[in-house]
């Protein structure tokens, strides 16, 4: 059955791009991704997908990133572990990059 977009409720305050950009790939929804990921993992994941620059590189410490999430930094590197064993990010001498997403089988 046919259904119509819904039109937004407050027209002026669309969101727009402005400066740079980051995304959400809705395969974490649809491929099941955050059933399998910690609330930290997902914290983590999104704080570092929206920091990144246009290769999903994030320069932040773990000091820092702990600070901005109301975590602590064993919560971090544990969920930064958790991703990095999931091929969600790679990790490399303080330099993060969100991967693109792989194929996950529900």
């Amino acid at each position: 059955m046919f259904r119509p977009s819904p039109k937004p409720l407050i027209p002026d305050r669309v969101r727009k791009i402005t400066g740079s950009f980051s995304w959400i790939d809705h395969r974490l929804i649809t491929q099941g991704w955050f059933d399998v990921l910690s609330r930290d993992e997902i914290l983590t994941y999104l704080w570092w997908t929206t920091v990144g620059d246009k290769n999903g590189i994030s320069f932040y410490s773990d000091e820092k990133t702990a600070t901005r999430l109301k975590l602590s930094v064993p919560q971090i590197q544990t969920a930064r572990q958790g991703l990095v064993e999931k091929q969600l990010v790679v990790y490399r001498s303080g330099v993060i990059q969100v991967l693109d997403l792989p194929r996950r089988f529900l």
